[in-house]
């Protein structure tokens, strides 16, 4: 099932295909590494060889963005109209939450790494008071310096945890991630990015109107003016890259 888009490979399960692939290193402790794949990813992939190497390592790469999905569909008319090359959207937000009501239901050991110490307590609120099972060994904030990732990604693995959910934001997370995962043999790993402000409900998530009209990105550009920024500084230069791909695909096919 893995793929490629804009030379980047990508895995074109569903979310519950991926979920699947969750329970399983779950119930059977291996480590399973998940990156969750945006447009705003896919073109700092170009500049920053780190970055590169946590995606080309991680066991499940997925598309979370509308902009990947539709890179996609656009540079695969033809597989996808024979059925070959079909893709769907893997929320990030969701497949973590689906990914922590698999370990509540099997009773896992749950580390969490990022974002401020007043969201982190709150999440931690928010976890404990939903998922009665699930055994949150540690909770870390983000804003330690990069100085001491090495020395928290020793204590979080001292915690033996089956789950940990990194949310440093992209790339940071992606990179700590790929450099850190051999601390973690039997440990299902993914970047969960700004999901955290959404659980502790410092920040809203776009409404359902918006999530099935793919216009979640939209809705974040205009309530989250610090995220806008970012994202409308990498679309023109992604959406480039995909006219670029297409045209060059079909002069190679003349």
């Amino acid at each position: 099932m893995r793929k490629r888009v804009l030379n980047q490979p990508i895995d074109t399960f569903t979310l519950d295909e991926v979920v699947f692939f969750a329970r399983m290193a779950l119930s059977n402790p291996k480590q399973l590494k998940i990156v969750t794949l945006n447009p705003e990813m896919i073109v700092n992939a170009t500049k920053n060889i780190e970055l590169q190497a946590a995606i080309n390592n991680a066991n499940l790469i997925v598309p979370d963005g509308t902009g990947t999905v539709w890179a996609f569909k656009t540079l695969n008319k033809n597989e996808e109209k024979n059925g070959s090359a079909k893709i769907e959207r893997v929320p990030g937000i969701e497949l973590a939450e689906k990914i922590l009501d698999s370990a509540d239901e099997f009773k896992k050991r749950v580390a969490i790494f990022g974002s401020s110490i007043s969201t982190l307590e709150k999440v931690v609120f928010a976890i404990q008071s939903k998922y009665s099972s699930i055994n949150l060994v540690k909770a870390i904030d983000g804003y330690q310096g990069i100085e001491k990732d090495l020395k928290i990604a020793e204590e979080i693995a001292g915690e033996n945890p089956d789950l940990v959910l990194v949310a440093l934001g992209s790339p940071r997370q992606e990179i700590w991630i790929n450099k850190h995962s051999h601390l973690f043999p039997q440990s299902v790993m993914i970047g969960i990015g700004g999901s955290l402000d959404v659980w502790s409900g410092k920040v809203k998530r776009a409404p359902k109107l918006f999530r099935d009209n793919h216009l979640e990105w939209f809705y974040r550009v205009i309530t989250q003016p610090a995220r806008a920024t970012r994202i409308l500084k990498s679309l023109p230069k992604f959406v480039w890259m995909v006219v670029k791909e297409k045209y060059l695909h079909q002069a190679l096919a003349k």
